[in-house]
């Protein structure tokens, strides 16, 4: 341990004086390790429930969906050959997408409806994961196709899997005030009832394959659009794989889950952001702690300074202790505090401390999820900011005048 280490840790941890710096340099190592602890703490459950939410999104939306853009029509064939041999695709299917009116008893509620086109009838396995009651291997009992809905509008309508309901067609609706006719109806079967705990989904949307229904859309010349919808094998490549399909078709219209959720997607990087620049508030109070004790220790130990300017001590010597000091106080906080937030992190976890209402979030804890960047982004950027503060004391206490200050002792 060279000479300028041993005299800041010293100055930091005397055992010879306690003081009113010595406090401050407590006060400032144990700021520094509350605040990266708190930073870690909340930036790994913004981690967890952003990583739920997105998991909820992804389940239902399409990782990434092609449609048509101004007066191009989709030419399936291309698209289909291409994805059939892109490696990174999982599955595909084309959607006809549309809003109808379900009727059962006296509830209504207007629903948009996902119909599946193509004969790739895996394309909704995934709603296996989220369903209640029900199957979705049969989509059609007799003469009547079926449809899948979300717990919200099984709830609105009164219905269960098995039950009958009647359908309106938008554009019936607007020729029978056209006509003062009443309007035809058509019916369909509840095949199962799901759970995506995503608002939008278990009120407002409905799916269905059978060829019933797409029969249904055709004979009421039901207005509506179709789209390719994509899953892919690895969504860590989401970016990647749009980018290449926007290259591959420059006419169409190519939108990933983060483009179709824009809005939720930007707010959950809001909040994040916010409570990570209001967290680190703590950090930069501790770190202008360091600064005040620094100058203090400055102005205390001025004759050190210069009994060590007088013995031949350089400028650099001088600057080194000081920021060293700045930067040992900043370290070691740091290093506490990932420690402490880490340790934290992974006792919620494992003995889940902390509860939240179940009835109003999909678990009863706090979820926690511990990102090693962000560890290491915090606990950097603390360090660097505590070295930072060192350094216009260090400065100052290199610039004493050796004279004046022996001749005030």
């Amino acid at each position: 341990m060279n000479t300028e280490i041993k005299i800041a840790f010293r100055y930091i941890f005397s055992r010879h004086s306690f003081n009113f710096i010595t406090i401050i340099n407590i006060l400032s190592l144990i700021g520094i390790t509350i605040g990266v602890a708190a930073l870690i703490i909340v930036i790994s459950i913004f981690n967890a429930f952003q990583d739920i939410a997105i998991k909820q999104i992804v389940g239902f939306d399409p990782h990434i969906q092609i449609s048509n853009m101004a007066n191009n029509n989709l030419n399936y064939t291309q698209i289909n050959n291409y994805l059939k041999n892109n490696q990174e695709i999982d599955k595909f299917a084309t959607i006809q997408n549309s809003r109808v009116v379900f009727f059962k008893q006296n509830a209504v509620r207007v629903v948009n409806i996902k119909l599946l086109v193509s004969q790739n009838q895996s394309y909704f396995e995934f709603l296996n994961d989220n369903l209640l009651i029900g199957s979705t291997k049969i989509n059609q009992i007799g003469n009547l196709p079926c449809v899948w809905i979300g717990a919200g509008l099984a709830d609105a309508l009164h219905t269960l899997p098995s039950d009958t309901m009647q359908i309106l067609f938008t554009n019936n609706i607007e020729q029978s005030l056209l006509t003062f006719q009443l309007p035809n109806f058509s019916s369909a079967i509840i095949g199962g009832i799901y759970q995506s705990n995503v608002k939008d989904y278990d009120i407002d949307y409905a799916f269905a394959s059978s060829p019933i229904m797409l029969k249904y859309f055709r004979d009421n010349n039901l207005e509506s659009y179709n789209t390719i919808e994509i899953r892919i094998k690895n969504l860590n490549k989401l970016d990647k794989i749009t980018n290449e399909l926007k290259k591959q078709f420059p006419n169409y219209k190519i939108e990933n889950w983060k483009d179709l959720n824009k809005a939720y997607y930007s707010v959950m990087q809001f909040e994040r952001t916010a409570a990570s620049l209001l967290l680190g508030l703590i950090v930069i109070v501790a770190v202008f702690n360091i600064f005040s004790s620094l100058t203090m220790t400055i102005i205390e130990k001025r004759k050190d300074i210069a009994i060590l300017r007088a013995i031949g001590a350089r400028t650099n010597f001088i600057r080194k202790i000081y920021l060293l000091e700045g930067s040992i106080i900043g370290i070691i906080g740091s290093i506490l505090g990932g420690t402490m937030g880490i340790a934290l992190c992974y006792g919620q976890i494992h003995y889940k401390w902390f509860k939240i209402d179940a009835t109003k979030y999909i678990m009863d804890y706090i979820p926690v999820l511990v990102k090693y960047p962000d560890v290491v982004t915090i606990v950097l950027i603390a360090i660097i900011i505590a070295v930072l503060s060192a350094y216009y004391p260090s400065i100052r206490a290199s610039r004493f005048e050796i004279s004046e200050n022996l001749r005030e002792e």
